[in-house]
């Protein structure tokens, strides 16, 4: 599902960043809090009190602040139990930002090295779906017009494209197939009525849907292949 190309994990650096995602535990739990916190979102807008239920969006930006706020402490939290025992210890990546060299100059003064274990996780897929998102009061998207009617199709394809583009020369690139099934996936809610308001949080449940999927086939992958290793009798975890 994922197409980790030797090139693109070449230097140590970028090795280390790669390894962050070798058990897609990322991946899982983004795809989980998109989907918890979609359907909880989707839920509120159905059964909330009165003129309340126009705010299920803000259901959903709370468990985008509660992961963007717990969740590197939570994957530590796994990784110690799941990743690290199997096949060892890294430093895990900083969270880099985008740099745009255009040109290259001449420098005689000493520079520190370039870093090279960051990820752009949170700039190349959180931050897209996040921007999906705040599209999600927008009236025009609600609506019963023929362009809210290609609000879920085309803000999920724009997903799928954003996230295999985005990604494709990162630390843990996507193939192109299953961004495909994900537009593929939106593209066929035009000919699936759904109720107006409830279009909102479609397209982050099915792309929650799709890293969780993404992570879970990567996960088992990882562990069939790294078994938890066995303790010597007598020695005390």
């Amino acid at each position: 599902m994922r197409d980790d190309s030797p090139a693109q994990t070449a230097s140590y650096g970028r090795r280390a960043a790669a390894y962050w995602f070798v058990d897609g535990l990322p991946e899982i739990l983004l795809g989980l809090v998109l989907v918890v916190f979609g359907a909880l979102a989707m839920l509120w807008r159905i059964g909330g009190p009165g003129q309340l239920r126009r705010f299920d969006f803000a259901v959903f930006f709370a468990g985008i602040i509660l992961y963007g706020s717990l969740g590197r402490r939570f994957l530590d939290f796994l990784k110690l139990r799941f990743t690290y025992p199997r096949t060892g210890y890294v430093q895990p990546p900083e969270e880099d930002e985008w740099r745009v060299e255009t040109m290259t100059t001449l420098d005689l003064r000493h520079r520190p090295p370039a870093r090279e274990n960051v990820t752009s996780f949170h700039l190349r897929t959180e931050l897209p779906i996040v921007f999906v998102a705040f599209l999600w009061s927008s009236d025009w998207s609600s609506g019963g017009s023929e362009i809210g009617r290609w609000y879920a199709p085309l803000a999920t394809i724009a997903l799928a494209a954003a996230l295999y583009g985005l990604n494709r020369r990162s630390e843990h690139p996507y193939r192109w197939w299953p961004a495909l099934i994900l537009a593929l996936v939106g593209l066929a809610f035009l000919w699936v009525d759904v109720p107006g308001p409830l279009r909102h949080p479609l397209p982050l449940l099915l792309a929650g849907l799709w890293l969780a999927v993404q992570g879970a086939y990567t996960l088992l992958h990882y562990l069939r292949a790294n078994p938890q290793p066995q303790r010597a009798e007598g020695v005390k975890a």
